[in-house]
């Protein structure tokens, strides 16, 4: 217990990886007689058995012969380009350390000897020198695996077929099935780790692996994978915050059970030295590939290492790479290829620690690198920070251009990989569709054999019944012969010789009849038999083995210059700011070389990225735009304008309606009062009437001519201001007619005053809500086109791409632009909306308008819809079934589009022809002050009175609300 002790970070505290491992045994010894008594019965070792020793297995191996071959005299070593880069080597090369800082810790590290076994039987040691104090958060902060690998396998013990390993405990590791990553928890400081490997094909144990540790084996030879069979070997590590010697001879650390030879003491025959390349011109190179996103970036990277293995990758997909395989899951890559979303839940390795770390600690690793950045190798001031990593006496600094059109060699491959993963993806659906088919018939087997065996338990049923039937026949029969026997025994000789005719007679038949349900019963098993035979043959019929379709690539495919990828090279927002800065590395910058792999030199390559800057500015969106003053100065103008527009519309509706009323009111207080004259003359005579009636005297015809004589002046002076109403409502409706031809018949475009367009009448007065809205919009779109021009400043940028019409319309305007709120699906719909006369989409799909960015007057703006109005209304007079504008009006300043259905909401009317002929009898009625509506048709239910000023209501069915229409 002594080096779990050492290592508590507090009194009365274990690590958590030795509690849980020790709690079992600690809680068995400390346990008191009782609770032992029961954990004995319970089956659980006692501490004698506790206290003894594991039995070592018997061991297989024997000593090793003597041998006279030529030894080998290679040292062995761990060189610079078999590490990784937190690999720390000590003087000797065998002490290897790891870095445990800014990120590091998390990751494991890993070496390769340069001396690899052909054949024989050899070892080599690992000790544990010691381990590094690391934060106790860390998960699995510790790991060991010795095992043996290829000269061009991962570095990763386990995770492909090319190496082999053990962990603490003996398991194997091998193709991507690693044992667990904290095997190596309660490895204490001294421990030696011995792997013996055997190629001797005269030995038993012959293509086999062994794990021993401080000299004991820790498990029987275990087979080498036959995918490593015959090939070179080297001794190989990967480790996780430890210092650890590696003894590869002459004498063992701990002496194993049997003799067996180091691997540094090998037969020269038996072994294969990797020779230290020196760098050509004295310097290692460090490679900037320089490409474009989405343009073969990182297949180019791939090509050029399966040609170049030597070369170390360093980017951020290397690092993810390294993260994942040290056994830190991450979510799927939604970002980007070159900067990855880091979503690892660690903090070192979530932001930069660990890159900057990496980029720190390479140069001190003297060996060729790639250095793939995508978005800083295209951009000059990252360009040379980079190549400040690198000095120039220790690295040759290349820029690698892959800018242009690619080459035949690289195209090829292209097309290669595409049909790969067709035909991939094609063979999986077909698999998928052939294991569906399968399962559909071993379904419709099932319910066959289950309708099979229903069918044989009815007929079994069927039989039954007959049998027992016929039984019951025979039985009936024979009480009816032996009852007529009876009756005829006292004639005996008659009876004796009926008798034996009829025995005779029943005989035949029982025999006749058995013969005919036998041959009946032999039939139907016969022909069961057969269907069971035909059904079988059905079922189980092998069918002939399809093999998956060949693929073929389409001619859309065949175009296909880069390979599609799910996740882009750079994320949107980082292209969209960046893209405008790239450049042609030059060699001003500090390279010593410059190669350029598809195009023909520097001018060639600076013209494609001329061009390919070019489409970008009009595909692309300008993520960090943000509207000026200047946009906000013109808006705030346009809404100031736009609301008195419609404030006008609704006085100059207002004061029509008020003139119509009043009129009609005195026209109607007219009529009254010529009835109250009438009334008042036929009041008169008949009071004069009664009156004689009552005094019993005959009426007086002088006396009531009297009366009416009195009264005709009245109602003539009545019937005269009534007709004087009447010609007066028919001259200003004459007057009306008039100016609604007049205004019909104006050029809208000629007017010079929209609020008073025709003898008082604005421009706008049978605008209605839809006409405000497509108004305001046409305004903001031309607008947003000016406002983008003015605040990007950039004349490589035509415009707002319709693609990008969304995005940009919301952050100028802070609201989202649908295209069903206008009755249609797509963005350029909504464009043809507004007319080709305003605004219009060019080839490239740029939105262009037709108006000024800044106005003296937005009367312009009326006068356009005006005339889209009165184009559609003679459209629908036509009868054209499309000529409705159907546009939300939910945005309109003021509330004024929140409605305007009759269901008892606000709404503004407006009038078709003069404002007379919409006025109705419902509309007012005489009182001596104020009005009173007057329920009619169509106007719901009177609450209560209201006054000229408005502040009545009308039920929900229409009709007056807050004095409006």
């Amino acid at each position: 217990l002594k080096p779990f002790w050492r290592e508590r970070s507090g009194r009365g505290r274990l690590l958590s990886d030795q509690a849980v491992l020790l709690l079992p045994r600690l809680t068995a010894m400390a346990s008191p007689p009782s609770k032992k008594q029961k954990t004995d019965d319970a089956g659980a070792p006692t501490e004698a058995e506790l206290a003894k020793p594991d039995a070592p297995p018997a061991e297989v191996e024997t000593d090793a012969p003597p041998c006279s071959k030529p030894k080998n005299k290679e040292a062995i070593r761990f060189l610079t380009q078999d590490t990784t880069l937190n690999v720390l080597p000590g003087q000797d090369g065998n002490l290897l350390m790891t870095l445990a800082d800014g990120g590091m810790q998390h990751l494991l590290a890993g070496a390769r000897a340069s001396l690899g076994m052909k054949s024989g039987r050899y070892m080599f040691e690992v000790k544990v020198v010691e381990r590094a104090s690391v934060g106790d958060h860390l998960k699995n902060k510790y790991c060991l695996r010795v095992g043996f690998a290829t000269s061009t396998s991962s570095l990763f013990l386990g995770d492909s077929e090319e190496s082999v390993a053990f962990d603490y405990v003996g398991q194997l590791a091998h193709n991507g099935a690693p044992p667990g990553f904290g095997a190596a928890a309660i490895l204490a400081p001294g421990t030696v780790l011995a792997v013996v490997l055997n190629m001797d094909p005269s030995s038993p144990n012959a293509n086999t692996l062994s794990l021993f540790r401080d000299g004991a084996r820790v498990c029987p030879p275990r087979p080498l994978p036959e995918a490593l069979q015959g090939k070179v070997l080297f001794p190989t590590l990967t480790f996780r915050n430890m210092s650890v010697y590696v003894n590869c001879g002459p004498e063992a650390l701990a002496p194993l059970p049997f003799k067996c030879r180091m691997i540094q003491t090998a037969a020269k025959a038996d072994v294969f030295a990797t020779k230290e390349e020196a760098p050509a011109g004295g310097k290692f190179e460090v490679l900037l590939p320089v490409g474009l996103p989405d343009e073969g970036t990182f297949d180019r990277l791939d090509m050029f290492l399966e040609k170049n293995p030597r070369y170390t990758e360093l980017s951020d997909r290397m690092l993810s790479t390294w993260v994942e395989k040290s056994g830190v899951v991450r979510p799927r890559n939604t970002g980007s290829r070159d900067r990855g979303q880091r979503a690892f839940g660690v903090r070192e390795l979530d932001d930069d620690s660990l890159r900057k770390t990496a980029y720190a600690i390479a140069p001190l690793h003297p060996r060729n690198y790639v250095v793939m950045e995508v978005k800083g190798n295209l951009l000059e001031d990252e360009r040379k920070t980079l190549l400040d990593h690198f000095p120039r006496n220790t690295y040759k600094r290349v820029a690698h251009v892959g800018i242009g059109r690619p080459t035949a060699e690289y195209t090829k491959r292209v097309q290669a990989t595409i049909l790969k993963e067709k035909q991939a993806r094609s063979d999986r659906q077909f698999q998928l569709q052939k294991e569906e088919k399968l399962r559909k018939k071993l379904i419709e087997k099932k319910r066959k054999e289950a309708e099979k065996a229903a069918k044989k338990a009815a007929k079994e049923a069927i039989k039954k019944a007959a049998a027992a039937k016929k039984k019951a026949d025979e039985e009936a029969l024979k009480k009816k012969a032996e009852e007529e026997a009876a009756k005829k025994a006292a004639e005996e000789g008659k009876a004796e010789e009926t008798k034996a005719e009829e025995g005779k007679a029943e005989e035949e038949m029982k025999e006749e009849k058995g013969e005919e349900i036998k041959d009946e019963k032999m039939e139907e098993e016969k022909q069961e038999s057969e269907d069971e035979e035909e059904e079988d043959a059905d079922m189980d019929g092998d069918e002939p083995e399809e093999s998956p379709p060949t693929v073929e690539l389409t001619d859309d495919e065949k175009k296909l210059q880069f390979i599609p990828s799910e996740v882009p090279d750079l994320a949107p927002t980082v292209l969209s700011a960046n893209f405008s800065k790239f450049t042609v590395p030059k060699k001003s910058e500090g390279f010593d070389e410059m190669k350029y792999e598809w195009s023909s030199g520097a001018k060639a390559a600076e013209d494609y990225l001329k061009d390919w800057i070019q489409d970008r500015k009009v595909n692309s969106r300008v993520e960090e735009l943000q509207p000026s003053a200047w946009f906000r100065e013109q808006l705030a103008s346009f809404q100031k304008v736009l609301s008195d527009w419609m404030a006008k519309q609704k006085e100059y509706r207002s004061s029509r309606q008020t003139i119509a009323m009043e009129a009609d009111s005195k026209k109607k207080y007219a009529i009254a009062k010529l009835a109250q004259a009438k009334n008042s003359i036929a009041h008169a005579v008949a009071k004069a009437t009664s009156r004689k009636r009552m005094e019993g005297e005959p009426p007086v015809e002088e006396e009531v001519e009297k009366i009416k004589a009195e009264g005709k002046e009245a109602v003539e002076n009545a019937e005269k201001e009534v007709a004087a109403l009447e010609a007066s409502v028919a001259e200003q409706v004459k007057a009306d007619a008039l100016a609604e031809e007049a205004f019909n018949e104006l050029d809208v475009f000629e007017v010079d005053d929209v609020l008073d367009a025709q003898g008082g009448m604005p421009l706008f007065r049978d605008f209605k809500p839809e006409d405000w809205s497509l108004l305001m919009h046409i305004f903001e779109l031309n607008l947003l086109v000016h406002a983008f021009a003015h605040d990007v400043a950039d004349s490589d940028r035509p415009g707002v791409h319709i693609n990008h019409l969304a995005f940009y319309y919301k952050k100028y305007y802070g609201r989202e632009l649908w295209p069903r709120d206008f009755g249609v699906e797509t963005l350029p719909e909504v464009v043809s909306i507004m007319g080709d006369k305003v605004l219009h989409l060019t080839p490239k799909g740029v939105l262009a308008t037709q108006l000024d960015g800044e106005f003296e007057s937005h009367d312009v703006f009326v006068k356009l819809i005006e005339s889209f109005r009165r184009e559609r209304t003679l459209r629908a007079d036509l009868g054209e079934g499309n000529a409705e504008l159907r546009i939300s009006t939910a945005r309109l300043p003021g509330g004024g589009g929140k409605g305007y259905s009759s269901k008892g909401q606000r709404f503004n009317v407006t009038p078709v022809g003069p404002v007379w002929a919409q006025i109705t009898p419902a509309m007012m009625a005489p009182m001596n002050q104020g009005f009173m509506a007057m329920p009619s048709k169509g106007c719901g239910k009177v609450r209560k009175n209201f006054s000229a000023k408005g502040g009545g209501k009308v039920g929900a069915k229409g009709g007056m609300k807050g004095g409006k229409w």
